[in-house]
């Protein structure tokens, strides 16, 4: 009896199907939306496909935002009348209090004989976290402990008026030294200029792209950090942090920053990457190269010029000089 008030409480709290089709389904579910810190939620992948469809199935890498994976367990899939079932169960837990989201997770599978795939999501799934301390059952507050006496100490006494006195000629010291340079703009030396986001993100990506990850076939660690390299770009230029970020949060938060070709390359790169990280899919040389290609154009469409101000003392000091010299000559033209 107990067994079938678990499988209806299951059925109930399941995520409903985000996309499907005659060819696949997906959908996603867990066994509660409400839990104290620190609990385990029973969160499962259902896949339900034609039989002669290739998917490309979840790992156990999956990155489930704020969620952290505690046990994973991939049943043996079941076949019916033409049609597969897949199912990927995961413990999972958050040791933070609040309102949650398992995000959306990418199937990519191949309708037909080519390389073309197609995504299809598991819906994301809000999850509450309540704290331990909140109730009726939170612990009693006991009262503050009265202080405790301790007896006089000189030597902390004259320490302290040491330093002070220390302090003050450091900073009387200090002060001296700023005054007789401030005609410099610097007390020492000039700060170096910070890079623009735009120039680190470029290098980085020649780097990678010259490096031999791709020729050692390590596709994985090489699009974890073309994710991150254009993630990182992502927080020096519009300043959303974006490496805590999944892939549905980041093109969520850059809507408002780009126009259609932008957030198409966008979302072009990310996916790509996610593929390889998650569904362990190997895209061709093509594929490779057209990366490459918007990644170096997302980043140049994108960055900020800055135009340097003319702080040129001597310069500064000629410009009214000349202007007047040039009104003059034009005065003595007109008459």
């Amino acid at each position: 009896m107990m067994l079938i008030k678990k499988v209806l409480l299951f059925l109930t709290l399941a995520g409903t199907v985000y996309a499907q089709n005659d060819l696949i389904e997906v959908q996603s579910m867990v066994d509660t939306s409400e839990i104290f810190i620190g609990d385990k939620i029973n969160y499962s992948i259902v896949v339900k496909h034609d039989k002669n469809l290739r998917i490309e199935q979840p790992g156990e890498g999956l990155h489930l935002g704020m969620f952290e994976i505690k046990e994973f367990d991939f049943p043996e899939p079941v076949e019916e009348n033409g049609f597969i079932t897949s199912r990927y169960n995961f413990t999972i837990s958050v040791f933070d209090t609040g309102s949650f989201t398992i995000p959306p997770f990418p199937i990519a599978y191949f309708p037909d004989t080519t390389n073309q795939y197609k995504i299809i999501e598991a819906a994301p799934i809000d999850i509450h976290v309540k704290s331990l301390l909140s109730g009726e059952d939170a612990p009693e507050l006991k009262d503050i402990k009265p202080p405790v006496d301790f007896p006089f100490d000189y030597v902390l006494l004259y320490s302290i008026i040491a330093i002070v006195l220390v302090l003050a000629i450091a900073g009387y010291l200090g002060y001296r030294k700023w005054k007789s340079k401030k005609d410099t703009g610097f007390i020492f030396s000039a700060p170096p200029k910070a890079r623009p986001a735009h120039e680190i993100a470029l290098q980085a990506l020649q780097e990678l792209f010259n490096s031999d990850l791709l020729e050692k076939e390590q596709y994985k660690a090489f699009f974890s950090k073309l994710s991150e390299i254009i993630r990182l770009y992502i927080e020096g230029r519009f300043f959303v942090t974006a490496l805590e970020e999944t892939t549905y949060e980041i093109l969520r938060d850059m809507l408002k920053h780009l126009n259609d070709n932008e957030k198409g390359s966008l979302t072009f790169i990310l996916e790509q990457s996610d593929l390889v990280k998650f569904a362990k899919y190997i895209p061709n040389s093509a594929t490779i190269q057209q990366l490459k290609k918007q990644s170096e154009q997302f980043i140049q469409e994108t960055k900020i010029i800055l135009k340097e101000e003319n702080n040129n003392p001597q310069e500064l000091e000629n410009a009214p000089a000349e202007q007047s010299m040039q009104n003059n000559i034009q005065e003595e033209k007109g008459d």
